[in-house]
């Protein structure tokens, strides 16, 4: 880094000398420390011709002003950034002389102006050239005196002199060497924090990318609950943002396979935010593309001395492992029911055989033991198969859904798309409503039919939800109505294909994949139940879902008459 002076270190450019377009910061800083000294010299001399114009005609003091005048023009003229730094030194050293001669018999009223040169020189050059000044003025002092009169008041002019200018001169070399000093001991601290934070940044970066490398999910949260970092798994695996992971992403966690979804107090991630502990817990997560994920969920508490205390979450995927479990197992129960039925069948002729009194005692004993070993191998399988029993079991048999309570959990969910879109959502749900029918696999039929309603209805518009049943409680009828854009007649008997968008879809910008309402009417079948759909464009549409009601709900009694 360049310094007024030119004698330090200068910058590239300045040590090129190919910095044509301007002024290196060396040639700035003689321009401005001689054009001081100059100015500072024209002003005292425009009072002069003012006050005392007879100085003029003394010949020291002309060719003392001619000379700072002629080293300023000089100090303007010469590209200092191209020639040696020490040649610099030649026009302070030549002030010296300039401000000499001007105060030769003047009784040194000028020499205050040599603390310009001294502290230039005392600044940015060495020690020798700082005395080499000195020596100069106190010998233009002396031979000042000597010419004019050497007396007591001469003598002690010259010693106060001397001793000010050297007082400035080694106050401002000493100044000048700390702060240089300081500038060095700075520029090695930067340098080598410099070279720390690339080695802390190459550190994360090589974290990173490690973490993004597993396949287990990983989120760092701060004690305050803010996100530190996501790893890519976790990111993919959940379906969130990266800008805003608080935000819920496409995937859905349950307590149990095809159970309810847990509450938002209860997300691994929201317990972990607020600073719970917990290890291996089991989750369920459906993603956006429809896949169930078994997940190992744990927390570590991360300490350090340097750092404030966070929490890691981390996230398994266990689905391979359940899913070999449950190979394994069908596998242990396929076996062991294949190797009953033929070691029944030799337990059972050995027991026969073992009736018959004229066997002979060594054949007895050798069917003896064919039973007692049968009986053994008949033990052991029947432990294998109660060890394989209800365990990530799909088919299940019939169970009882409260259908209210599942449209008012399903609209919790779409309660903030609604508002967002300016969509008012009216549910007029009464008493027994109990349905027969999986619950997880009917929450995915409403959220379809809400869903769509919800989109495709314009800002101010109504989605109503009405639930009622029969009066003799054989089904249980509900109706999503909206007033959205609705559906042409010509559609209709297509909207349940695959893909199949009507054509006032196509003309919105909504978007969709067709697929939501084949979806809805294969779930509500294979619960039992049926689909009908009525619609009008611009007047909205209503889908009604008929499912069979509980066997033993509101008129059953009549039923059975």
């Amino acid at each position: 880094m360049a310094v007024a002076g030119g004698v330090s270190t200068t910058s590239p450019r300045d040590r090129s000398g190919t910095d044509d377009t301007g002024p290196g910061s060396r040639t700035r800083s003689v321009w401005l420390q001689q054009l001081v000294l100059s100015a500072s010299v024209v002003i005292t001399v425009l009072v002069v011709q003012a006050l005392q114009p007879e100085l003029f005609k003394v010949w020291t003091f002309s060719t003392g002003v001619a000379l700072i005048i002629a080293l300023t023009a000089a100090a303007l003229v010469v590209p200092w950034h191209r020639v040696p730094r020490t040649a610099v030194a030649a026009i302070p050293l030549g002030d010296v002389l300039g401000i000499g001669l001007l105060a030769f018999g003047t009784d040194l009223r000028f020499g205050f102006f040599w603390a310009f040169p001294i502290i230039w020189l005392a600044t940015y050059f060495s020690l020798v050239l700082l005395i080499t000044a000195l020596a100069g003025v106190g010998t233009m002092i002396l031979v000042d005196a000597t010419a004019n009169g050497f007396g007591p008041v001469q003598a002690l002019r010259l010693i106060i002199v001397l001793l000010t200018l050297t007082f400035i001169g080694i106050t401002a070399y000493m100044t000048s060497r700390q702060t240089r000093a300081f500038k060095q001991l700075l520029r090695r601290q930067a340098t080598r924090l410099q070279g720390t934070l690339q080695r802390v940044t190459g550190q994360e970066r090589r974290v990173s990318q490690m973490l993004n490398g597993l396949d287990t999910g990983i989120a760092r949260l701060s004690a305050e609950g803010e996100v530190l970092a996501l790893n890519d798994t976790y990111v993919a695996l959940y379906g969130v943002d990266r800008d805003d992971p608080k935000r819920p992403g496409g995937a859905v966690e349950y307590a149990a396979l095809r159970g309810d979804p847990l509450p938002d107090g209860e997300r691994p991630f929201i317990r972990a935010s607020r600073g719970e502990q917990f290890e291996d817990e089991r989750v369920w997560l459906y993603d956006a593309d429809g896949n169930w994920h078994a997940l190992s969920v744990s927390t570590r508490r991360l300490m350090s001395s340097d750092e404030p205390p966070s929490t890691l979450l981390i996230v398994h995927d266990i689905t391979a492992l359940i899913e070999a479990e449950r190979a394994r197992e069908r596998l242990a129960a396929t076996v062991s029911h294949e190797l009953r039925n033929p070691l029944t069948a030799i337990v059972g002729h050995a027991d026969l055989a073992l009736d018959d009194p004229t066997l002979p005692p060594k054949v007895r004993e050798q069917i003896e033991v064919i039973a007692g070993a049968g009986e053994r191998m008949q033990s052991l399988i029947s432990e294998i198969l109660a060890s394989s029993r209800g365990v990530f079991r799909e088919d299940a048999a019939p169970a009882v859904s409260d259908a209210a309570r599942i449209i008012s959990s399903s609209l919790e969910s779409f309660r903030p798309a609604a508002a967002a879109r300016r969509v008012t959502i009216e549910e007029d749900l009464g008493e027994g409503l109990e349905v027969v029918g999986d619950a997880f696999r009917l929450r995915q039929a409403f959220d379809n039919v809400l869903s769509n309603a919800i989109k495709y209805t314009p800002g101010g518009g109504t989605v109503r939800i009405i639930g009622d049943a029969d009066r003799l409680g054989r089904t249980v009828v509900l109706h999503f109505a909206d007033t959205g854009i609705g559906i042409h007649e010509d559609d209709l008997p297509r909207i349940f294909e695959p893909y199949y968008r009507a054509r006032a879809v196509r003309e919105s910008t909504t978007p969709g994949t067709g697929l939501g309402m084949g979806i809805v009417r294969s779930i509500v079948e294979q619960q039992g139940g049926s689909l009908t759909l009525e619609s009008e464009v611009g007047a909205g549409t209503t889908v009604s879902i008929t499912l069979p009601a509980r066997a033993d709900g509101p008129g059953a009694e009549e039923r059975t008459a």
